[in-house]
């Protein structure tokens, strides 16, 4: 597993698993990945982060810091 983690085609397969399921919990389950908001994006941080605590402090601030890794998750795409 540590293995897969460390290739970024792997590791893009194992986080898109992940972030699926919290997704299709949320109120915006049916919303296309390339029309999510950034609101959307970062509410789905938190569920990722926080799960069923979610609304904790600690998952609300890995919400408001979304946006500062988007750029970084970004460019390791290209």
């Amino acid at each position: 597993m540590e293995e897969a983690l460390q290739d970024p085609g792997q590791n893009m397969f194992i986080a898109s698993e992940y972030l699926a399921q919290p997704k299709a919990e949320s109120e915006f389950a049916d919303v296309p990945a390339e029309e999510t908001t950034p609101a959307q994006s970062r509410e789905l941080a938190a569920r990722c982060n926080g799960g069923p605590y979610r609304r904790s402090d600690d998952a609300q601030a890995h919400r408001r810091g979304f946006d500062n890794n988007l750029d970084d998750a970004r460019n390791a795409l290209r």
